[in-house]
């Protein structure tokens, strides 16, 4: 009895495999959580490339109607890929800094979210606000969702907003926003 239980602790025959077993789950584990986090990462890349182009598109214009920015909105579909742009919120409003320093909504148009109320006001970084100026402000909300979560990244609300001044003119009118 003394000689097979001697003999037992000794054979390390099935050892690589008992470590595998071990360490499996974890490498399993962290392979997956390691994807899921380049995945969300990926995703608040082009949220960010999303924005960026609606802002872009939208300075282009010296005057742009109604169909023109659902146009430009349209566009985050296409940037989104292959991520579900039904998921996201887009909206690009025009924005009037007066005399006295005041911010408001010149006319906005939204894609899966509301527009801003014209006449609203937007609280504007001090370093972008001059005096009777226009800017073109862009906003995305996109929610994340991973699918399967692996416990490293579950659902995320990825937003992001960008001033942008009008290249064309000094404003962007839409008469019919």
């Amino acid at each position: 009895m003394n000689r097979a239980a001697v003999a037992l602790i000794a054979d390390r025959r099935g050892l690589a495999l008992t470590e595998f077993a071990f360490t499996f789950p974890v490498l399993l584990l962290l392979f997956l959580g390691g994807y899921q986090m380049s995945d969300a990462i990926a995703c608040k890349r082009k949220v960010g490339i999303a924005n960026r182009t609606i802002a872009d598109l939208g300075t282009r214009y010296k005057q742009v109607a109604a169909a023109d920015l659902d146009t430009i909105l349209s566009a985050s579909v296409q940037v989104m890929l292959p991520y579900s742009a039904a998921q996201a919120q887009v909206r690009l409003s025009q924005v009037y800094t007066d005399a006295a320093g005041k911010t408001t909504v010149v006319w906005s148009r939204g894609r899966n979210t509301a527009p801003l109320a014209k006449g609203s006001t937007v609280a504007l970084p001090a370093t972008l606000r001059t005096n009777g100026s226009y800017l073109l402000l862009s906003e995305i909300v996109y929610s994340y969702n991973p699918g399967v979560s692996f416990g490293i990244v579950g659902r995320r609300t990825l937003a992001d907003s960008l001033y942008m001044s009008p290249r064309n003119a000094l404003s962007v009118p839409c008469n019919d926003c």
